[in-house]
């Protein structure tokens, strides 16, 4: 009889270590598919959430309306009637919904700079606050192209296209760039 229990207890303990070495042969593969699954997850998530934003075009009028504000050399005037207020106004809203939190952040410091200016009572802009202004629109610019595409511009090439002397206040541009980066805690 204890011959008979030893017995069935080194099957118990040769049982025990087979689905003990099972088990853990099996773990990197369970661990895999667990990664595996939360990689799809994170993929489809990510796919919905693109076609959610890119289904109704809203990106591509954004990002159009801002280059034409960065752009075109008389966009800016439209600002001074009421139609051209509620358009940009609307131009925010979506930018603010669908743009990253560093092309909100850019949005706050151009509107700052703007409210700064008027608060001044500055009847015409000084040419570094225009500089100031124009490099932040460039800068929303290249960020929305950031977001929407994945592609990086940098907001001065987007300058050296609206403005024909460039050379000549490059480095104002540059130091305007380095200022809002260094606000916006961007090390460059």
């Amino acid at each position: 009889m204890k011959d008979f229990i030893n017995y069935v207890i080194y099957l118990v303990g040769i049982g025990l270590l087979v689905f003990a070495v099972y088990t853990i042969r099996k773990i990197p593969d369970m661990v895999s598919d667990k990664l595996k699954t939360n990689r799809e997850f994170e993929f489809n998530k990510a796919l919905q959430i693109d076609e959610f934003y890119r289904k109704d075009g809203n990106l591509q009028n954004i990002m159009l309306e801002w280059t034409h504000y960065a752009i075109v050399n008389d966009a800016m005037d439209s600002l001074n009637t009421d139609k051209g207020i509620k358009k940009l106004q609307v131009l925010v809203q979506k930018t603010v919904g669908y743009g990253s939190s560093r092309t909100v952040k850019l949005l706050t410091e151009m509107f700052q700079e703007v409210y700064q200016d008027n608060a001044d009572n500055k009847s015409t802009k000084s040419g570094e606050s225009g500089f100031s202004t124009m490099v932040i629109m460039a800068m929303i610019v290249s960020s929305l192209k950031e977001d929407f595409t994945g592609q990086k511009i940098e907001p001065l090439d987007i300058l050296k296209i609206k403005i024909n002397d460039y050379v000549d206040y490059e480095d104002s541009f540059k130091r305007i760039l380095d200022e809002i980066n260094t606000k916006l805690g961007v090390n460059i």
